[in-house]
């Protein structure tokens, strides 16, 4: 998962396709009344890197970011995770809670089924 700050950090690479740090810098700031220090977003860049959802190539002095993934390949993999945590420590009352949650939205409950008559799960 990420934090709030590292969050909007990959919000505006997202959008953007590729920035740099002064750019997602400038971004950030004008959403705030305390502005960011170069060197916080820098640091954000470069855990996101070490986290493997960045990576970066040099131009001229600067680095440019840019996503080694979609936003939707990310919300994948995390749901992913979210699902198989659950499922692995709370087993079947992870089951039951996602059936009772999905069966009390019938628009959830049409997804499901479509999911489930895929070719894949057949």
């Amino acid at each position: 998962m990420l934090g709030p700050l590292e969050a909007e950090v990959m919000e505006i690479i997202w959008v953007r396709g590729a920035a740099f740090v002064s750019e997602v810098e400038e971004v950030l700031n004008r959403r705030r009344t305390s502005a960011l220090a170069y060197k916080t977003v820098l640091t954000i860049c470069t855990r996101l890197s070490e986290k493997g959802l960045l990576n970066h190539e040099k131009e001229g002095r600067a680095f440019r970011y840019f996503p080694t993934m979609t936003e939707a390949e990310f919300a994948s993999s995390q749901a992913s995770k979210a699902t198989h945590a659950l499922l692995s420590r709370f087993g079947d009352l992870a089951l039951s809670s996602f059936v009772d949650h999905v069966a009390a939205d019938p628009e959830q409950l049409v997804a499901l089924r479509n999911l489930l008559g895929r070719d894949e799960y057949s």
